[in-house]
């Protein structure tokens, strides 16, 4: 609920609003939330500018979280954050036994951007720059073997919407890691924007990167999200509805396979996908084709039998009793020719 985050955001705020992290800080404003904590936008008292002071949560999950999204951050030093259109940081303190990350001010979030449009798509002349330093961005990532692994319009900033208004720079590194470090089964990305190999725990690397700008791309172009899903298997439906099944031999190496996909004997692929909203479609296929208004046209009942409904869950044990049933139901004409029914 919207409501109950804002509160508890206003509630955390009220502890740190007016105060000084470090002395030298002064919280301004409230910029932002998440599972590490908060962003607050701070006046830094020393240099007299304004800056984007993320205060982590004081939790030793979170704790090591932090720790590994700073030694991100300093591998990226390297780079050049305007040229590369990522976030400039600015180094790390202690406050109250917070980790407290600082970064440049920017201005707003693409999310924010589509909210002020009312969500209306972008124009090829503005979302071509955009998806330009973007790409850029994850090239150099790539360069360096790193995975960001959150990108979505939350997590790309406009650095200046007056002054600059179609230029970019990606935040939060806070699930990125070395590729080298990471583990199938691991939970990154935001549902939405999740990858294929994520959702199914293969080994992955940059590439899902590049699978959450393309879903952002669309979202940009179009104004709504492609795989707008509750959880993974939401979203994975909506992936095989658009885009096809993965090949059996990506679905074979998938620790997480078996989740959403049964074997099967017969049929072109190994996998079948357990799509509870294809069963519900096939029994209103198979009730609209019962209900046909030309007797003619009307399903049969052995059609009936025979409809795809009944193929996605075969019960053994009922496909057997109904063997017996039409056994036993068989007319038997007696012989003056009369009909007569056994019963059942």
């Amino acid at each position: 609920c919207v409501c109950v985050r804002e509160c508890a955001c206003v509630q955390e705020l009220k502890i740190y609003k007016g105060s000084l992290l470090a002395e030298c800080h002064k919280v301004e404003s409230f910029l932002g939330e998440g599972g590490f904590g908060f962003v607050t936008k701070c006046h830094n008292l020393v240099t007299d500018k304004m800056e984007a002071i993320k205060v982590n949560k004081n939790h030793p999950s979170v704790f090591h979280q932090a720790r590994a999204e700073i030694a991100i951050l300093k591998r990226l030093q390297c780079l050049d954050p305007d040229t590369c259109n990522i976030v400039k940081w600015n180094g790390y303190f202690f406050d109250r036994d917070h980790v407290c990350l600082n970064f440049e001010l920017l201005d707003q979030s693409l999310y924010s951007y589509m909210v002020g449009r009312d969500f209306r798509g972008l124009s090829m002349a503005e979302l071509r720059p955009i998806l330009f330093q973007l790409a850029t961005t994850l090239s150099h990532l790539r360069s360096m073997d790193i995975v960001h692994a959150d990108l979505k319009p939350d997590n790309v900033m406009i650095v200046d919407s007056k002054k600059q208004p179609l230029k970019v720079k990606l935040i939060d590194f806070g699930l990125a890691r070395p590729v080298s470090a990471v583990e199938p089964g691991v939970c990154v990305q935001t549902t939405w924007y999740r990858a294929p190999e994520v959702m199914l725990h293969l080994p992955f690397d940059e590439a899902i990167d590049v699978w959450s700008l393309g879903l952002v791309a669309a979202e940009l172009a179009t104004g709504s999200p492609l795989y707008p899903g509750d959880t993974e298997y939401d979203v994975l439906r909506f992936i095989l509805e658009t885009q096809g099944q993965p090949a059996d031999d990506v679905l074979d190496r998938g620790m997480g396979t078996e989740y959403y996909f049964r074997k099967q004997r017969h049929g072109q692929q190994r996998w079948m996908f357990n799509d509870h909203q294809t069963e519900q479609r096939l029994l209103v296929d198979l009730i609209k084709r019962m209900l046909e208004l030309d007797p003619d046209q009307r399903i049969k009942p052995l059609e009936v039998l025979q409809h795809p409904f009944f193929a996605q869950s075969p019960p053994q044990n009922i496909k057997a009793d109904n063997a017996s049933r039409l056994t036993k139901c068989s007319v038997i004409l007696t012989d003056e020719g009369e009909t007569q029914h056994k019963g059942i």
